[in-house]
């Protein structure tokens, strides 16, 4: 997370403690809250985040600890209740002081009515990507041109055309057709012009 907010997140700990955890990267979700009444209240993030992510993800997980402590865990996880925590922990982090500009006025517009992902926000998406870190000979597969080949834990697609964030790929095996997420990203090897093969990959099929 950017150091300048380390104290405040540091503060929310310490205001209502939980158990915290860095994770492997998971692919179905950046973290996670869950509380029972032995072990008590845990968080957990993937730590593959950049710190930009990692701290709205932190503030998204504590706002579910707070809805937890104040309501019970009979709410609705991503109800009126917890929109209105996460914009309240949100609030001091929201300046240029913290976020840059082009992560800043998405972040903005998303946290006027937060949803349960940030994925789900395009803008605010693809702005948190632009600050990932990627090996070199990566790319993702918007830039893969349309009807080329790529590889795919071991199976190899076609791209076609994109579908809202997904572009539609059919399995050159089984000519069964699946949506891959357009910002996905590759590690690559390049042959020729025409041919490109994806050798990893970091989302999955649908």
């Amino acid at each position: 997370m950017p150091s300048d907010t380390v104290a405040y997140c540091l503060s929310l700990w310490q205001q209502h403690p939980f158990h915290f955890q860095i994770t492997r990267p998971r692919r179905s979700k950046f973290g996670d809250y869950a509380y029972c009444s032995l072990k008590g209240h845990r968080i957990s993030i993937n730590g593959n985040m950049n710190r930009y992510a990692f701290l709205i993800t932190y503030l998204h997980e504590v706002a579910h600890q707070r809805v937890c402590i104040r309501f019970g865990t009979g709410v609705a996880p991503h109800g009126r209740s917890w929109k209105k925590m996460f914009r309240e922990l949100l609030q001091p982090v929201l300046n240029e002081g913290i976020f840059p500009a082009d992560i800043l006025l998405p972040l903005l517009d998303y946290a006027r009515d937060p949803k349960a992902a940030t994925a789900s926000h395009q803008p605010l998406y693809q702005a948190l990507r632009r600050y990932d870190q990627h090996p070199e000979g990566t790319l993702r597969l918007v830039e893969v041109p349309e009807n080329q080949s790529f590889e795919l834990g071991g199976r190899t697609f076609i791209k076609h055309q994109k579908r809202r964030t997904r572009f539609l790929c059919t399995d050159q095996q089984n000519g069964r057709q699946y949506t891959v997420p357009a910002e996905a990203w590759f590690a690559y090897l390049r042959y020729g012009l025409s041919q490109i093969h994806v050798i990893s990959a970091g989302s999955v099929i649908t």
